[in-house]
């Protein structure tokens, strides 16, 4: 189910073809977890903001996100929706540091000079780690 304080900032979507692959290398490392940030420029909804600022990830919070969601080589394609409102950080995996964000919305980027990999995640398991859950974007 959609939340309402994102309505305004929701486009209209489509559904993704099969993601390449579920979850992250089996063995990741979190080494630094920054505090969320709203993006006020882009959040025209004022309710966000102070649930963007209460929103935390630890360590092993963001490696169970990774753990749980599916890589998308070629974007989400909309299948997942955008808050203002993401956690950054730093993470190792397969040998290679990455820097990663989460967005409150369920979606992540892990990136690496020119190398950027992207997720999102609709499992179960995702519910307790983001702001919004993807619905399937049905209006």
């Amino acid at each position: 189910m959609c939340l309402a304080i994102a309505l305004p900032l929701l486009p209209s979507c489509s559904h993704p073809g099969p993601p390449a692959k579920s979850g992250a290398a089996s063995a990741i490392t979190v080494t630094r977890v920054d505090r969320a940030v709203f993006d006020a420029a882009s959040g025209k909804d004022p309710t966000l903001k102070p649930r963007c600022e209460a929103w935390t990830l630890n360590d092993k919070q963001v490696a169970n996100y990774f753990a749980a969601a599916r890589e998308y080589p070629d974007g989400t394609h909309d299948a997942y929706y955008w808050l203002p409102c993401s956690i950054k950080g730093r993470l190792r995996a397969g040998g290679q540091d990455w820097e990663f964000e989460i967005n409150a919305a369920a979606t992540a980027t892990w990136t690496r000079g020119d190398s950027v990999r992207k997720w999102g995640c609709d499992a179960k398991a995702c519910e307790p780690l983001v702001l919004m859950m993807p619905d399937g974007n049905n209006p």
